[in-house]
C-alpha cells in the first residue's frame, strides 16, 4: 500500500524562487515512486499526484496577493490565516495515517506524523536582512513546528548545525538533503544561445551574470562596488546582469547601482521566466554570488551545472556547495571581489579549469537522490508512528 504524504504547495502559485524551486524539483522527482501517494495543496484544495499549478491559477494568485500588498497592512499573516484553516479542515479526512510534509517554515495545525524541510535561519541569525513582518511571523511560528516536527530535512550541513546550535534539535531528527541543478541547467552551444540572449540585448559570453531577489542578504552592493572597480574596458566589454524580483530593503541597492544602470554597465532583468534562465546562465562569462547567507545556495551549482566559471562567498553553506571548484571571496571584501571578477575575466585558462571542476562537482548532486532520501524519512516517520500507535 503506498503512503499517502500531504504536501503544502502554495508555494508554487508564485514566482519559483529557492523554496519554489525546491518543491518543484523535489516533488516532481518524487511523483515517479510509486509507493508514494502524492496529495498536493494548492490554498484551497488537496490534488491527487503532483502537477504545477496552471498557468492561469498561478497568475490569478499573484494578482491577488498584489491587490492584497497594496491593501493590507500585513499580507503574508492575512494569507496564513486564510490558508491554515481550510489545509486543517481539508486535511482532517486524511489524518492521522498520512504524513504531511511542510516545505515553508511554518507547518499548520496537522493531528498527525509531520516533517518540515528548514533551509536557514537567517531570520534568526540575521533578522535586520529581512521585512519585520517575516521576521515576525517565522519568530513566532518556526520554533514551534520545529519543536513538533517528527523529523527535519535539512538542505545542508550547515543548517543541520544551526538547528542543533539554535533549537538544540538532537542530530537524530535531522537528515541533510542536498538539492540539485535541475537536468535544464546544462552547457549550450552558441547557435542556442543567439536568440533567447538576444532578447535581453546579450551575446554568448559577454557578460557577467547574478541571480536572485534584489535584498540585502545578496549582498548586490558589495557586487556593484567591486564591479565599478573594474578597468573599464572589461567593463565595457561584459556588462553586469542581475536577474531576480524585487525583494525587500532595496532601495539601497538601486542606490548603489544608480551610476552603472546610468552608464548602461548594470541591467536589472527583474522577473526571468523558467524557460530563460538555463540559457541566461550558459551564456555568461562569469557568474558571481557574494551572497552573506544562504542555506545551500542553488544559483552558484547551476551555473557550475551549466559550465560558467562561479565566484562566490566564504560563508555559511556555500563552501559546502561550491568546493574547490570556485573562487571563494569574503563577502565584505570589495577589492578581493573585484580581483577575482578581473582573473577570471582575463584568464581564459582559469575561467576554463573552473568551469569544467563546476561541472564535474555539479554532477555529484541529484535530485532523484535527494527524493529517495525524503521517501526514507517519511517510512521512517510512519513506521515510527505505527508502531507507537502514534
Amino acid at each position: 500500500m503506498a503512503h499517502r504524504i500531504l504536501v503544502n504547495g502554495t508555494v508554487l502559485l508564485g514566482p519559483h524562487t529557492g523554496i519554489g524551486q525546491y518543491v518543484r524539483a523535489l516533488f516532481s522527482a518524487m511523483a515517479a515512486d510509486p509507493a508514494l501517494d502524492l496529495r498536493v495543496y494548492n490554498g484551497w484544495r488537496f490534488n491527487e499526484g503532483f502537477a504545477l499549478p496552471s498557468p492561469g491559477a498561478a497568475l490569478a494568485a499573484r494578482s491577488l496577493y498584489g491587490a492584497v500588498r497594496r491593501l493590507v497592512p500585513r499580507p503574508r499573516s492575512l494569507r496564513r490565516m486564510l490558508e491554515g484553516p481550510m489545509f486543517s479542515l481539508q486535511a482532517r479526512r486524511f489524518s492521522p495515517s498520512a504524513l504531511y510534509h511542510e516545505p515553508g517554515f511554518a507547518a499548520f495545525p496537522y493531528d498527525g506524523p509531520m516533517v518540515m524541510s528548514v533551509y536557514d535561519l537567517s531570520c534568526f541569525d540575521h533578522p535586520e536582512l529581512h521585512p519585520a513582518e517575516r521576521v515576525a511571523l517565522v519568530e513566532r511560528h518556526m520554533p514551534a513546528s520545529i519543536a513538533r516536527a517528527d523529523h527535519i530535512l535539512a538542505i545542508s550541513h550547515a543548517t543541520a548545525n544551526a538547528l542543533q546550535h539554535r533549537f538544540n534539535v538532537g542530530p537524530d531528527r535531522i537528515t541533510v538533503t542536498h538539492l540539485a541543478a535541475d537536468a535544464r541547467f546544462r552547457p549550450l552551444p552558441s547557435s542556442a544561445l543567439d536568440a533567447p540572449l538576444a532578447h535581453f540585448g546579450l551575446r554568448p559570453g559577454g557578460y557577467v551574470l547574478s541571480v536572485g531577489t534584489l535584498e540585502p542578504r545578496k549582498n548586490l552592493a558589495t557586487l556593484f562596488a567591486a564591479y565599478e572597480a573594474l578597468p573599464q574596458a572589461l567593463r565595457l566589454a561584459f556588462p553586469l546582469v542581475v536577474a531576480g524580483i524585487t525583494g525587500w530593503h532595496e532601495a539601497e541597492i538601486f542606490r548603489s547601482a544608480q551610476t552603472l544602470l546610468r552608464r548602461g554597465e548594470l541591467r536589472l532583468l527583474g522577473f526571468v521566466p523558467d524557460d530563460s534562465m538555463p540559457p541566461l546562465y550558459a551564456g555568461a562569462a562569469a557568474f558571481c554570488y557574494p551572497s552573506r547567507y544562504e542555506g545551500f545556495g542553488l544559483p552558484p551549482l547551476e551555473a557550475m551545472a551549466c559550465g560558467v566559471p562561479v565566484i562566490t562567498s566564504n560563508r555559511t553553506s556555500l563552501p559546502e556547495v561550491v568546493g574547490d571548484a570556485g573562487l571563494m571571496v569574503d563577502p565584505d571584501d570589495v577589492d578581493g571581489l573585484r580581483l577575482s571578477l578581473e582573473r577570471l575575466l582575463e584568464d581564459g585558462a582559469l575561467a576554463r579549469d573552473l568551469a569544467a571542476r563546476g561541472m564535474q562537482r555539479a554532477a555529484g548532486f541529484s535530485w532523484q537522490r535527494c527524493a529517495q532520501e525524503t521517501a526514507a524519512v517519511y517510512r521512517r516517520v510512519l513506521d515510527a508512528h505505527r508502531r507507537t500507535g502514534g
